[in-house]
């Protein structure tokens, strides 16, 4: 499972990409936009990860 946590912001930054891309922005536009992608990314994977690790039965 922890595995497929790599995903989350492969997918949510590829979609961000082809949404600038779509509406003719260049990356330097979009910069803000990835920042808060990130964080949020990051705060995401950081709580299902602290759930995994309580949650092991041993």
């Amino acid at each position: 499972m922890i595995r497929l946590f790599a995903l989350l912001p492969l997918i949510t930054f590829g979609l961000y990409w082809l949404y600038l891309r779509k509406n003719n922005w260049t990356l330097e536009q979009g910069k803000k936009g990835f920042i808060i992608i990130f964080w949020l990314n990051f705060v995401v994977l950081g709580f299902f990860s602290l759930m995994y690790f309580l949650t092991r039965i041993e």
